[in-house]
């Protein structure tokens, strides 16, 4: 199995509000079919990508977006005046190779490494010892090694990853604290990975990721930085909610709550979690397989929680994992002081876990993590002094927080996803990449494809 950039940063550490000024603005109709009109629904990063392209090809573009600020998914919080949080994107995944790292030089933005190379662990309250780890790291390697030979076997294609790990367990012949501490791993390996439970994702998709290598990196001003440059010179028009998208052979007709924008083209680039909706009505509807593939691919969960304090309590380390943890397999907390300068910690949750705690108040989600914390350092542990928590699958504009493989899904499709309807509705975002899914490099991908597709088209 070939990991996907997210998981090497748990699995493999383990083992190892308006438009901004600028933008103009028109009324609804000022895009006319025939003229190399394009609508672009959505300003996340593949939304913004296809308009930039398209634009410096000579086309009229306009984006038009529901929230009230550009970047969709990649959202950065500046309550903190010295410290901006990203609530959704935070890393380059491997910056060899990766087109989010080419637009980072281009924009001379500055980049931090985190790799989490360096780990601390715990078991409840108490470290591991050397020993302990070392076993547990052999285990887990055997384990995921065992895993990726029966991804590769067509019988075991469709087989979750739950069931594989109690087979590769029984081969190995792990029991007890061993055997659950390497479930507990492999858990949080696909709760991270994919924001969804080794229950629901199939074991083929080891097999249809592609990985960027170098090093691990985050935006220490800010990853919403990158959103901002690329909409530089463009129409951009926020708080522009669409529910409808037309079209026939004359043109697309996309309907808002500020009126019906008319273009030659659109450019689709909702999150696959809206797609599930009936948020956002087609006419004629989407062919029969783009809806079944669709239905296929699930919406996974991905949230985070910030804790900040006015010292640092906790380890030296770029990662700290802990089992044991109530209503959670395994915690993963990351230390930011060393990006930041500031005592913040983060631990980032997957799956069943991070719906479970979008069910949740403030208080509660805090208590949870404070519960987690003073089990490793006492009860000592100060409350901390603000924090800040994401709910990506209660948020109505993404449902989620980026897409994986259902258990009854197939290698294609995304492809399916990605397919455009009658040369005048074309899709994009991190969804319809079939290697680079669920990554800010995908999304960007995908929105230079479709660029490319429609200016194929003319």
């Amino acid at each position: 199995m070939s990991p996907n950039r997210r998981s090497v940063l748990i699995g493999a550490a383990i083992l190892a509000t308006t438009s901004a000024a600028g933008f103009g603005r028109r009324s609804a109709n000022a895009s006319t079919p025939g003229t190399g009109s394009v609508l672009v629904i959505g300003a996340g990063i593949a939304g913004l990508t296809a308009a930039r392209d398209l634009a410096r090809d000579g086309r009229r573009v306009t984006v038009l977006e529901a929230r009230d600020r550009m970047g969709g998914r990649l959202w950065t919080d500046r309550n903190w005046r010295d410290m901006p949080l990203d609530l959704g994107a935070s890393w380059i995944h491997g910056i060899d190779g990766n087109p989010v790292t080419e637009l980072r030089d281009e924009f001379k933005l500055p980049t931090v490494v985190l790799n989490q190379n360096v780990i601390t662990t715990y078991s409840g309250g108490d470290h591991l010892t050397a020993a302990e780890m070392a076993e547990h790291e052999a285990d887990a390697a055997a384990a995921l090694a065992a895993i990726q030979v029966l991804s590769a076997l067509p019988r075991f294609a469709n087989t979750s990853f739950a069931a594989a790990i109690d087979l590769v367990l029984t081969q190995l012949r792990l029991t007890g604290i061993r055997a659950d501490r390497v479930r507990n791993t492999v858990h949080h390996f696909i709760q991270d990975s994919f924001g969804a439970d080794p229950e629901q994702v199939p074991l083929w998709v080891g097999q249809h990721h592609v990985s960027h290598g170098g090093d691990q990196v985050v935006f220490p001003r800010g990853y919403d930085e990158i959103p901002t440059r690329l909409a530089e010179g463009l129409d951009v028009r926020l708080g522009h909610v669409v529910d409808r998208i037309a079209h026939d052979t004359t043109g697309v007709r996309v309907h808002t709550d500020h009126g019906v924008f008319h273009a030659d083209h659109v450019v689709v680039t909702l999150p696959l979690g809206v797609l599930k909706t009936d948020a956002v009505t087609f006419d004629p509807p989407l062919p029969a397989k783009k809806q079944e593939a669709i239905r296929r691919l699930g919406m996974g969960v991905y949230n985070k929680l910030y804790l900040r304090f006015d010292t640092q309590f906790w380890d030296d380390a770029e990662l700290i994992a802990q089992f044991g943890v109530p209503n959670d397999p395994m915690a993963a907390w990351f230390p930011l002081q060393s990006v930041t300068g500031v005592p913040v910690i983060a631990a980032l949750r997957g799956g069943s876990v991070a719906r479970r705690i979008e069910t949740l108040d403030d208080t509660a989600t805090v208590a949870e993590g404070m519960l987690a914390l003073r089990a490793m350092y006492g009860e000592s542990v100060p409350e901390p002094r603000d924090y800040r928590i994401t709910r990506w699958s209660s948020d109505p504009y993404a449902r989620g927080s980026y897409s994986y493989p259902g258990i009854d899904s197939t290698p294609d499709d995304r492809d399916i996803v990605a397919e455009p309807v009658g040369n005048r509705v074309f899709f994009a975002g991190e969804a319809t990449h079939a290697t680079e899914s669920s990554t800010v490099h995908g999304a960007l991908l995908s929105g230079r494809r479709e660029a490319d597709l429609i200016r194929r088209i003319g």
